[in-house]
């Protein structure tokens, strides 16, 4: 009877260490990345395409996480800010912002990857960067997003371009808001591009 007891409040002890130990752990925060889409002036012709379907965007190693990355440039170190995330992996969360983009340019019909409707072309984008940039310990960082895209015809499988955009955004304070707000101008001016570069490549025929 008596090892029972002792055995009961040693587990209880130990639950309550554990408990403990999980609250000294910070929930994480999700930041919303919410980039303005900016419409470029040009004439119909030239923004006007008639359906594009946007693959599943794919990214460099390390970079296919919902947890948002840092890169510590004096130890060449890629890492996260602590408690903090985007609401999906990174991919995903991206691919909403391009077609929203292409839709901005002028592309009457937008599909995304599992759309089971024909489209005229494709698009393929590969994160390369997506990273806070700290060139010192502590220091202001720069918000740095680059983009590889490859826009194809579906039907004959013809590479019409390859292009890449990259775009950097310093970020007004060492705070997660600010850096949250230059990842978001970093991404609208390299969602800009890529759509300038994908109606260029691909321009309606009729």
């Amino acid at each position: 009877m008596m090892r029972h007891a002792v055995l009961v409040l040693l587990l209880a002890a130990l639950g309550a260490c554990t408990s403990m130990l999980q609250s000294r752990q910070p929930p994480p925060v999700t930041y919303v990345l919410r980039p303005a889409t900016v419409a470029t002036a040009a004439t119909s012709s030239e923004t006007t395409l008639e359906s594009v379907q946007v693959l599943d965007v794919v990214a460099y190693p390390g970079l296919d996480t919902d947890a948002i990355l840092l890169t510590d440039v004096a130890n060449r170190k890629l890492d996260v800010f602590a408690a903090s995330r985007w609401p999906e992996r990174l991919p995903r969360v991206l691919e909403t912002h391009i077609q929203d983009a292409l839709r901005a340019r002028g592309v009457p019909v937008v599909h995304d990857a599992a759309a089971p409707f024909p489209a005229r072309h494709t698009v393929r984008v590969t994160v390369r960067r997506f990273d806070a940039e700290y060139r010192s310990p502590g220091a202001v960082p720069t918000c740095r997003v680059a983009l590889d895209v490859v826009v194809a015809e579906r039907d004959s499988r013809r590479v019409l371009a390859v292009f890449a955009v990259e775009q950097a955004v310093q970020a007004e304070a060492n705070r997660m808001g600010p850096v949250v707000a230059a990842f978001e101008k970093a991404t609208a001016a390299a969602l800009g591009a890529l759509a300038d570069g994908v109606a260029a490549a691909a321009p309606a025929t009729r």
